[in-house]
């Protein structure tokens, strides 16, 4: 066919990353030992409130009053980016599609992931992975719990490894929901635990098939780096 902010943003795909690198890497437990320093100076950076801006835009996906496009109305393919917080310019890439429907007066939605190669950013790898439904709030906000998914080594931006995370996606869904993003928590599972707390996501809506948007990482749709 899926992480100041800013600076939490800019140091976790290399967490998805270097966790998923650590089977490439030259040295694998230096690599990992100095992530780990990295990590736990970002993390005591923000705790101090040297963090900087948001990533996301200040609103982990925004949207304020009722906002609710009506069921269907934002259904289609989307191209979406999963940040991980060490090195977020290097985001995994999926094509996406999104289906809504209405539900107890208000609305739901569902995905599904694509996973596609890195090395193009267009050519589908693995298995599609369906989640969903999950519910909407008045002003648009959402919470969804997704199940443990697998990505490709070769959909890996930067080491090649098989990756395996369980993650939630919180953001907003308002009309047109032309673009949708937010934050992501949950952890990396293989190959070896890691804590996904400060990725962030981001997909756009595809208006031609034949050539995907260029890839944004959070709400102030940075760029992802651009391909070799």
């Amino acid at each position: 066919m899926l992480f100041s902010r800013s600076l939490r943003t800019s140091l976790a795909s290399a967490a998805l990353s270097c966790a998923a690198l650590l089977a490439g890497c030259a040295d694998p437990q230096g690599r990992y030992d100095d992530f780990q320093t990295r990590d736990t100076a970002i993390r005591e950076n923000q705790a101090s409130g040297d963090g900087g801006s948001d990533g996301n835009g200040g609103n982990g996906g925004g949207g304020a009053g009722d906002c609710l496009p009506e069921a269907g109305a934002p259904d289609g393919d989307f191209f979406f980016s999963l940040s991980a917080y060490l090195s977020p310019r290097a985001p995994i890439v999926f094509l996406s599609k999104l289906t809504t429907e209405a539900r107890d007066g208000g609305l739901s939605f569902s995905l599904s992931f694509q996973p596609l190669e890195s090395a193009d950013r267009k050519t589908p790898t693995g298995e599609p992975v369906d989640v969903g439904p999950y519910e909407v709030s008045a002003d648009g906000q959402f919470t969804a719990e997704l199940p443990t998914i697998v990505v490709p080594g070769n959909a890996n931006p930067i080491s090649g490894n098989e990756l395996e995370a369980t993650i939630t996606l919180t953001g907003a869904l308002c009309a047109p929901a032309d673009f949708v993003c937010g934050e992501v928590t949950g952890t990396a599972t293989r190959p070896i635990a890691l804590d996904l707390e400060g990725s962030t996501f981001a997909m756009e809506r595809i208006t031609d098939p034949s050539s995907y948007p260029a890839p944004v990482i959070n709400c102030d749709r940075d760029p992802a780096r651009p391909l070799p």
